[in-house]
Protein backbone atom coordinates (compact mmCIF):
# COMPACT_ATOMS: atom_id res chain seq x y z
CA UNK A 1 0.00 0.00 0.00
CA UNK A 2 1.52 2.85 -1.14
CA UNK A 3 -0.79 6.12 -0.07
CA UNK A 4 0.58 7.72 2.71
CA UNK A 5 -2.44 9.13 4.09
CA UNK A 6 -3.88 4.99 4.44
CA UNK A 7 -1.24 3.84 6.27
CA UNK A 8 -1.48 6.82 8.72
CA UNK A 9 -4.69 6.33 9.18
CA UNK A 10 -4.61 2.29 9.97
CA UNK A 11 -1.26 3.04 11.98
CA UNK A 12 -2.68 5.60 14.18
CA UNK A 13 -3.79 3.44 17.49
CA UNK A 14 -4.78 6.40 19.31
CA UNK A 15 -7.05 7.65 16.29
CA UNK A 16 -8.47 4.82 14.39
CA UNK A 17 -12.14 4.48 14.43
CA UNK A 18 -14.56 2.56 12.94
CA UNK A 19 -15.71 5.76 10.88
CA UNK A 20 -12.35 6.18 9.80
CA UNK A 21 -12.04 2.30 8.58
CA UNK A 22 -15.39 2.30 7.41
CA UNK A 23 -14.32 5.74 5.23
CA UNK A 24 -11.23 3.94 4.25
CA UNK A 25 -13.44 1.05 2.74
CA UNK A 26 -15.88 3.71 1.24
CA UNK A 27 -13.04 5.28 -0.65
CA UNK A 28 -12.09 2.38 -1.80
CA UNK A 29 -15.40 1.44 -3.51
CA UNK A 30 -15.62 4.83 -4.76
CA UNK A 31 -12.72 4.50 -6.48
CA UNK A 32 -13.18 1.06 -7.86
CA UNK A 33 -16.89 2.44 -9.35
CA UNK A 34 -15.18 5.16 -11.03
CA UNK A 35 -12.18 3.38 -12.19
CA UNK A 36 -9.22 5.07 -10.25
CA UNK A 37 -8.37 2.86 -7.93
CA UNK A 38 -5.77 1.54 -9.12
CA UNK A 39 -3.66 4.74 -9.23
CA UNK A 40 -4.96 5.60 -5.58
CA UNK A 41 -2.10 3.30 -3.76
CA UNK A 42 -4.15 0.36 -3.28
CA UNK A 43 -2.39 -2.84 -3.00
CA UNK A 44 -1.73 -4.28 -6.37
CA UNK A 45 -2.33 -8.04 -5.81
CA UNK A 46 -5.56 -9.18 -5.34
CA UNK A 47 -6.78 -5.25 -4.35
CA UNK A 48 -10.76 -6.34 -2.83
CA UNK A 49 -9.35 -8.95 -0.60
CA UNK A 50 -6.31 -7.37 0.40
CA UNK A 51 -8.69 -4.06 1.19
CA UNK A 52 -10.82 -6.56 3.10
CA UNK A 53 -8.32 -8.10 5.26
CA UNK A 54 -6.74 -4.31 5.91
CA UNK A 55 -10.11 -3.35 7.26
CA UNK A 56 -11.01 -6.10 9.10
CA UNK A 57 -7.10 -6.09 10.81
CA UNK A 58 -7.91 -1.90 11.79
CA UNK A 59 -11.06 -3.07 13.52
CA UNK A 60 -9.69 -6.03 15.27
CA UNK A 61 -7.05 -3.84 16.67
CA UNK A 62 -9.58 -1.35 17.64
CA UNK A 63 -11.75 -3.90 19.04
CA UNK A 64 -8.86 -5.11 21.43
CA UNK A 65 -7.88 -1.31 22.59
CA UNK A 66 -12.03 -0.85 23.62
CA UNK A 67 -11.90 -4.40 25.31
CA UNK A 68 -8.68 -3.49 26.86
CA UNK A 69 -9.91 -0.25 28.17
CA UNK A 70 -13.22 -1.84 29.89
CA UNK A 71 -10.90 -4.60 31.74
CA UNK A 72 -12.50 -7.36 29.76
CA UNK A 73 -10.73 -10.50 29.59
CA UNK A 74 -11.16 -11.18 25.78
CA UNK A 75 -8.17 -11.38 23.39
CA UNK A 76 -9.00 -10.22 19.71
CA UNK A 77 -6.35 -11.07 16.88
CA UNK A 78 -6.23 -11.14 13.54
CA UNK A 79 -4.34 -14.58 12.13
CA UNK A 80 -2.85 -14.62 8.41
CA UNK A 81 -1.89 -18.12 7.46
CA UNK A 82 0.23 -17.17 4.46
CA UNK A 83 -0.17 -18.75 1.33
CA UNK A 84 -2.44 -21.95 1.48
CA UNK A 85 -3.24 -24.43 -0.70
CA UNK A 86 -7.09 -23.75 -1.14
CA UNK A 87 -9.42 -22.98 -4.20
CA UNK A 88 -8.34 -19.50 -3.88
CA UNK A 89 -5.24 -20.39 -4.56
CA UNK A 90 -6.22 -22.95 -7.20
CA UNK A 91 -4.07 -25.30 -4.85
CA UNK A 92 -1.34 -23.62 -4.71
CA UNK A 93 0.47 -22.80 -1.43
CA UNK A 94 3.20 -23.29 0.93
CA UNK A 95 0.62 -24.92 3.38
CA UNK A 96 -2.24 -27.43 3.20
CA UNK A 97 -5.30 -26.42 5.04
CA UNK A 98 -5.14 -28.29 7.81
CA UNK A 99 -1.74 -27.24 8.86
CA UNK A 100 -2.88 -23.88 8.86
CA UNK A 101 -5.90 -25.10 10.97
CA UNK A 102 -3.32 -26.74 13.64
CA UNK A 103 -1.43 -22.78 13.89
CA UNK A 104 -4.80 -21.20 14.48
CA UNK A 105 -6.40 -23.75 16.69
CA UNK A 106 -2.96 -23.69 18.87
CA UNK A 107 -3.21 -19.75 18.70
CA UNK A 108 -6.92 -19.91 20.06
CA UNK A 109 -5.77 -22.11 22.91
CA UNK A 110 -3.06 -20.52 24.27
CA UNK A 111 -3.41 -19.86 28.31
CA UNK A 112 -5.05 -15.61 28.69
CA UNK A 113 -1.71 -14.92 29.89
CA UNK A 114 0.21 -16.39 27.39
CA UNK A 115 -1.83 -14.43 24.34
CA UNK A 116 -1.44 -10.84 23.89
CA UNK A 117 -4.53 -8.78 22.22
CA UNK A 118 -5.13 -6.23 18.90
CA UNK A 119 -1.90 -8.82 17.34
CA UNK A 120 -1.54 -9.74 13.93
CA UNK A 121 0.41 -13.28 13.66
CA UNK A 122 1.48 -13.59 9.86
CA UNK A 123 2.10 -17.64 10.13
CA UNK A 124 3.37 -18.18 13.77
CA UNK A 125 4.98 -14.90 14.41
CA UNK A 126 3.03 -11.83 15.92
CA UNK A 127 4.24 -8.93 13.13
CA UNK A 128 4.21 -5.24 13.89
CA UNK A 129 1.82 -3.04 12.23
CA UNK A 130 4.73 -0.73 10.89
CA UNK A 131 5.37 -3.51 8.26
CA UNK A 132 2.57 -2.96 6.17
Amino acid sequence: MSDPSLKALLLDEDRLTEAGIEAMASRFLAQVKDGTWGEQGWPKVWTDYSVSKLALNAYSRLLARRLKARGARVSVNCFCPGFTRTDMTKGWGKRTAEEVADVGARLALLPPAELPTGTFFKWCTPQLYSKL
